[in-house]
């Protein structure tokens, strides 16, 4: 049986959350939109401008991009897209945990995957994945994700300190994240 064709709205959207090259970029300055950045290693004639938005900067909440970053600063940042006419959009905090940008893009959608259950919540379970970096919890499993039954809490289907096998959906260099799915996997003790 052939495979069906594929929605063009959700190619794009899968576009947008896989993983882009990374730049080494130079921080000319600030905006209230975020920073605003030119690529290093180009021709000055040929220099390339671009943005990271605020919510790109960083992992952790900063009230001013300028609490992190500073004019003339070099970094290296995720190259996420090309909007308003064009314009280079980049992620900082794609590339912020070196150690955990390598983890992430190492899974892949499909693969499985072995973790401890971290907490439970209404909207679904925190799961600390093996080997991922020392303190950082990357793995969730969304509510839709832990069954294919009718549930009330997710807490009926798993608990903190379980161990868990889990099909991985997405891993987002951006959110620093790794998505499950417990569907079709066998949770053990």
């Amino acid at each position: 049986m052939p495979e069906p064709d594929r929605d063009p709205r959700l190619e794009s959207l899968l576009d947008q959350l896989r993983p882009g090259p990374v730049r080494r970029v130079r921080v000319i300055g600030f905006d209230a939109a975020g920073v605003l950045v030119e690529l290093v290693g180009v021709a000055q004639e040929h220099a390339e401008c671009g943005r990271i938005s605020r919510h790109e900067v960083s992992m952790r909440h900063v009230a001013n991009p300028s609490e992190l970053f500073e004019v003339g600063q070099e970094i290296d940042a995720e190259e996420i897209g090309r909007w308003g006419g064009g314009e280079l959009h980049l992620s900082a905090r794609a590339c912020e945990i070196p150690a955990l940008r390598s983890f992430l893009l190492a899974k892949e959608p499909g693969q499985v995957v072995a973790g401890t259950v971290a907490g439970v919540h209404d909207f679904g379970a925190f799961v600390h994945l093996d080997g991922e970096p020392d303190g950082l919890c990357t793995g969730f499993v969304r509510v839709p994700d832990l069954t294919w039954s009718r549930i009330d809490h997710p807490s009926e289907v798993v608990e903190a300190g379980q161990r868990i096998t889990a099909e991985v959906i997405t891993a987002e260099t951006r959110s620093g994240q790794v998505t499950l799915s417990l569907k079709g996997r066998l949770v053990s003790d």
